[in-house]
């Protein structure tokens, strides 16, 4: 029976459809600011967030489609195993570039207001901060 009919599959399908989409249109405002020569606001920590979670899920999906070749890697696969890279690559990216922690106190210091986190050294510059 193909992937394709297991209706699971295809409510998985839909939903990185719909995830992407979404994706897509938030870039959309960040280069609508640029654009008008403004500074985008926090959808560069959204899109990050986002991103992250769109291409571990988009791997779990695809290894699972695979069945049992998606415990397969490199030339044993019909892809030489570029899902399942993806699938351990994703973690690494989830703390490249901030980590999903960092982008959601950036979202929420930026964007909600929320308070930010006490912090003794923030008017000190890092080469000024005692090290352990």
């Amino acid at each position: 029976k193909p992937a394709i009919e297991d209706p699971v599959i295809r409510q998985d399908l839909m939903q990185l459809y719909i995830w992407a989409e979404a994706m897509r249109f938030t870039g959309y405002k960040s280069l609508t600011a640029l654009s008008k020569g403004q500074i985008p606001g926090p959808e560069g920590s959204i899109g990050k967030l986002s991103a992250a979670r769109l291409g571990t899920r988009a791997s779990d999906v695809a290894v699972a489609i695979m069945g049992g070749d998606g415990m397969l890697m490199h030339g044993d696969t019909a892809d030489a195993g570029v899902w399942q890279m993806g699938l351990l690559s994703n973690p690494a990216i989830r703390i490249a570039g901030g980590s999903d922690e960092i982008q959601r106190n950036i979202i929420g210091e930026r964007v909600l207001g929320l308070p930010g986190e006490p912090r003794l050294d923030k008017d000190l510059a890092f080469k000024d901060v005692a090290s352990g």
